[in-house]
């Protein structure tokens, strides 16, 4: 499937890559992590970010096919080979401290990154080199690490997080065994399953029984666990393994259920799965939420799943946290942070400002914590570390972000053999092969602002084949028309399957019913208040209330909870802007994603308003 889209999707994708990926500067800090030691110090995780880097700007790459990008990604592939061991060992810490703190969470990154840069290769003998330096990489580890006499248990090589940090190292093991079938890397996958993915707790099996929450588990790093769901769904995958698929399945089905917020995402206490779906109001807790970096992994589950299963459910958490969580936390006024900012340690504050002013005042490109009631962005630096004597940074979320705006065109739209789904409405244009020959279609539309879609059929030839157009569970109703001719059977919460001989000219319209509607908070027995919060939602998106607009951390009156909106227009960009009239009050409401955009507490935002009286009580 190629795409070539227009909208926001496009937009955050190509904002991205100019200003980050395209960033020769941050390849190089990231690349010279490797030549030295700074993991040793404080356990940390400064050898992750080239890996992930590499992994977000591969799979941006696979969308935009930019030949720069391409030369800078190659250059920073050879800069982390010259830094590889006669051993094959790659790692920021010393061998003295190898397999502790993060460095096996670190060296996963390195393969993962390999591997991605190796899938999209253009050159045969370079990827065989880095195929060749990816095997060497592993064969250290496998060395070192596993259940055999004289080797670190793999849940013992980090002291955080039950080990499910190194655990998650399965993905890239079960990736290079695809395109390097060496035995002993199955071996060790099959490991890495059978010691359960945390010290002494089987988090593998507990998802087959399904009978534990995931906020439930004893370790609940929300980031790390759906990194080892990943991996094991790769690994059932590979293997053919039924038991593994469903328990993957059935994990997500539990996210689903207790930890979905309003925004997409997940972890409404830091950066833990905490039942976010009724924590989500509290009134108990003021402190960070919703990760990025949870963000962008539970949507590449949630793909992942969706993909294998074919079910509405999970495309539509990955559209939900794309248009809100995920785009909002996309830098794209090049805010700082203020004063309002805090940092782990008081001289981080220092090094973020050096780490500014030296890049010529253009900060970070990804925020790291989303808010949900009153507060504001660029509240802290997620996974910040310094480098080069305090006069530079990164963070977690900063190098993750781009895996998640290039997620978004590649499930959009996919090619079934022969079947073409559209699953997310992208304006632009897309090409799917039918028994061999090219057939193009144009997307015309503003959603998710808006819910009329046409689609525009080119071919040479005419062709029969079906085409399945996802019909959001959250429309009112559902209407499909080809060629002006109405069609029966629309249902919204599935897709619609159209099959017939197309031809050029043909044209699908669909028109979908978005109409704004107001939800209240779960009643949280050990926090009446929560349950005395509203939110709006339109479509796929949250509404959020912003301090540039009006009020905003004020209280409402329901009343008798009739809502009604129109369209305004707003002097700031956003996707959508309504003017809300709830009871016998009114007030201005934007997309989620475009509130808060300037990190200050002059755009003070909040999805979640406090209300004084709750009508169903």
């Amino acid at each position: 499937m190629k795409a070539a889209y227009r909208g926001i999707a496009d937009h955050m994708i190509r904002l991205v890559e100019r200003e980050q990926l395209k960033d020769r500067a941050l390849w190089k800090l990231v690349t010279k992590q490797f030549q030295g030691t700074p993991d040793d110090a404080d356990r940390g995780w400064r050898g992750e970010y080239w890996g992930k880097l590499m992994r977000g700007a591969c799979m941006t790459w696979q969308y935009t096919g930019d030949g720069e990008l391409y030369d800078i990604l190659k250059e920073a592939v050879e800069g982390i080979l010259k830094t590889q061991e006669a051993d094959g060992r790659i790692s920021t810490y010393s061998r003295e401290a190898e397999f502790s703190g993060w460095d096996m969470w670190c060296r996963k990154y390195v393969l993962l990154g390999m591997i991605h840069f190796c899938e999209i290769c253009k050159e045969e003998a370079f990827a065989a080199e880095i195929l060749e330096a990816a095997g060497r990489h592993l064969d250290y580890i496998i060395a070192h690490v596993g259940n055999g006499e004289g080797k670190i248990k793999i849940t013992r090589t980090s002291d955080n997080w039950r080990g499910i940090n190194s655990s998650s190292i399965l993905e890239p093991v079960v990736r290079l065994y695809l395109l390097k079938p060496k035995k002993r890397y199955l071996d060790f996958a099959d490991e890495i399953v059978e010691s359960g993915g945390a010290e002494d707790f089987d988090i593998f099996q507990t998802a087959y029984e399904d009978r534990l929450y995931p906020y439930q588990y004893p370790v609940v790093k929300a980031y790390e666990l759906m990194s080892c769901f990943e991996g094991l769904l790769v690994y059932a995958q590979a293997k053919g393994d039924e038991h593994w698929k469903q328990a993957v399945i059935r994990f997500a089905d539990r996210l689903l259920e207790s930890e979905a917020t309003i925004v997409g995402g997940s972890g409404c206490r830091h950066e833990l799965f905490n039942h976010s779906s009724l924590m989500q109001t509290g009134t108990e807790y003021d402190g960070l939420m919703l990760e990025t970096c949870v963000t962008v992994t539970w949507m590449k589950l949630m793909a992942r799943v969706y993909e294998m299963t074919g079910d509405i459910r999970y495309l539509e958490e990955v559209e939900r946290s794309a248009f809100n969580a995920l785009y909002g936390a996309v830098n794209t006024q090049n805010s700082t942070c203020g004063p309002e900012t805090t940092f782990d340690e008081p001289i981080y504050h220092d090094v973020y400002d050096r780490g500014v002013a030296g890049n010529g005042g253009k900060a970070q490109l990804f925020d790291s914590y989303s808010p949900l009631r009153s507060g504001i962005r660029g509240r802290a630096v997620g996974g910040f570390k310094s480098m080069e004597q305090n006069t530079a940074y990164c963070g977690c979320c900063i190098a993750i972000g781009a895996a998640g705006t290039a997620l978004v065109p590649a499930v959009a739209a996919r090619d079934r053999q022969g079947e073409l789904e559209i699953g997310i409405y992208l304006p632009g244009e897309i090409t799917a092969m039918v028994d061999g020959e090219r057939v193009d279609f144009t997307i015309d539309t503003d959603y998710p602002a808006g819910g009329d879609i046409s689609i525009l059929v080119h071919g040479k030839q005419e062709k029969h084949f079906p085409i399945f157009l996802r019909i959001p569970s959250f429309a009112d109703f559902g209407r499909v028309w080809v060629n002006e001719e109405e069609q029966d059977g629309v249902c919204p919460g599935t897709f619609f399957r159209l099959e017939r001989s197309w031809k050029e000219g043909d044209r699908i319209q669909l028109s979908l019913g978005i109409s704004p509607k107001l939800v209240y908070g779960m009643e949280n027995p050990d926090d009446p208040g929560s349950r005395r919060h509203a939110a709006v939602l339109y479509g796929p998106l949250a509404l959020a209330r912003d301090r540039r607009l009006g009020e905003e951390g004020t209280e409402v009156n329901p009343g008798d909870g009739i809502l009604s909106a129109e369209s305004a227009d707003m002097n700031i960009p956003c996707q959508k802007a309504v003017k809300i009239s709830l009871g016998k009050e009114n007030f201005v409401m934007v997309d989620y994603a475009s509130a808060g955009k300037t990190w200050r507490r002059d755009s003070e935002m909040e999805v979640w308003m406090r209300t004084k009286s709750h009508p169903q009580a």
